[in-house]
């Protein structure tokens, strides 16, 4: 019967969490020394992602926990405990170093503009659509090869705009960083999305949300060419 973990906590602190916590998922505890494990037994399906999340969240609300990667799967409670036993030390480190905190996400992406006057090609696409004429381009010109030269070039203005926009990024990373300086115990970047280039992770003390946010809103006053989106608070995914 697969048990699907949710998160280590203190066995003190367990008393803390409501039976009820999570709603009506069947979530209980494994206990081994001074750890306890939250876990779903779900015999029959795999845990949907929210359910998990919510789960997770319930217990976070309450104490210090330390999230497991969703989708993680044991045997038995046996195996929770031997977990539990095993990595003990490093287990009540990581848990010390995540007391009383959550995370709080920070998307980072270009701000939209306006479409600026289109250069006027005769005979071209962009001409179509500034005047709206049906002139069309002579099939000599449209169907130009390209040389090794023409590659070339392309090659190097693309790598070139590659590089101007990770420097940048760097650079608007770096500024919030700085700004936010005094809010926040640790900070990483996160892999990249196509609606945001930048993704943050901070990791903060409990209680001070609203000084995060009040602080980012302020960083953002200086990116005026960049909108911002703060997220959370949740479990400390990012550095558990």
């Amino acid at each position: 019967m697969p048990l699907y973990p949710l998160g280590i906590s203190r066995c003190r602190d367990v008393p803390s969490v409501p039976r009820q916590a999570a709603g009506a998922v069947n979530m209980r505890w494994s206990l081994a020394g001074e750890l306890a494990c939250a876990y779903i037994d779900a015999p029959h399906q795999a845990v949907p992602p929210m359910l998990h999340a919510a789960s997770l969240d319930a217990i976070h609300r309450r104490i210090s926990v330390l999230p497991l990667r969703f989708g993680t799967e044991l045997r038995d409670e046996s195996e929770i405990r031997a977990l539990l036993e095993d990595r003990s030390l490093d287990l009540l480190d990581r848990l010390g170093h995540l007391e009383w905190t959550c995370e709080m996400g920070l998307r980072i992406a270009p701000a939209e503009k306006p479409n600026g006057p289109l250069k006027s090609d005769v005979g071209g696409d962009s001409c179509r659509r500034l005047c709206g004429c049906t002139t069309k381009t002579p099939p000599s010109a449209a169907a130009k090869p390209q040389t090794p030269l023409d590659y070339l070039k392309n090659h190097r203005t693309h790598h070139r705009g590659a590089n101007e926009n990770a420097e940048q990024e760097s650079a608007i990373v770096q500024q919030f960083v700085e700004s936010l300086h005094g809010c926040y115990r640790q900070w990483r970047k996160l892999q990249s999305s196509p609606s945001h280039p930048i993704r943050l992770a901070f990791l903060i003390e409990r209680g001070r949300e609203a000084a995060f946010r009040s602080r980012v809103e302020n960083a953002s006053e200086a990116c005026r060419d960049w909108r911002c989106a703060v997220l959370g608070p949740w479990p400390p995914y990012s550095f558990a």
